[in-house]
């Protein structure tokens, strides 16, 4: 789904206004930590307090509302760029400005059980993922065994 930039205005001011905002997921490239229909609640990013392994939400250059998790910052032409990556993705997404970033995840709805980014099931698959690579690739293999022809487009939201 493409978001252009009044609309990214609005759900920044949304967010600033109430603390936090509650999107539904879709897509698979955080599955199984994000999976389709999930509501996942984002509270405003600050850059101070993001760690590796929190899951960002950004819009993209091609317009797209993206949540991937954060691997690492790095400085281009002097500036700061965050370098994310779905956990079923083989490869990082291009380097995202700290401009582009609307919020960080904080809480999963699934069910109506929630997950908190906190919770150690969460710390615990993040670590898997960060320190596995090899994880991608299997789960990659996984969904596209589980549904050849789905579309990993527009992840997740």
């Amino acid at each position: 789904m493409q978001f252009n930039k009044d609309t990214v205005d609005l759900l920044i001011k949304t967010m600033q206004k109430y603390g936090w905002m509650d999107l539904p997921s879709y897509g698979t490239s955080m599955y199984p930590f994000i999976q389709k229909g999930n509501i996942c609640r984002f509270v405003e990013f600050n850059e101070k307090t993001v760690k590796k392994g929190d899951v960002l939400l950004y819009h993209s250059e091609s317009g797209q509302l993206i949540a991937h998790r954060f691997l690492r910052k790095k400085q281009i032409n002097n500036q700061p760029y965050y370098v994310l990556k779905g956990d079923t993705n083989l490869c990082s997404d291009e380097p995202v400005r700290q401009e582009q970033i609307i919020g960080k995840l904080v809480t999963i709805n699934r069910l109506n059980k929630k997950i908190y980014n906190d919770d150690y099931t969460a710390i615990l698959w993040s670590n898997l993922i960060l320190s596995f690579p090899l994880m991608s690739k299997v789960l990659s293999a996984y969904l596209s065994f589980k549904a050849p022809n789905r579309t990993r487009s527009g992840v997740p939201l």
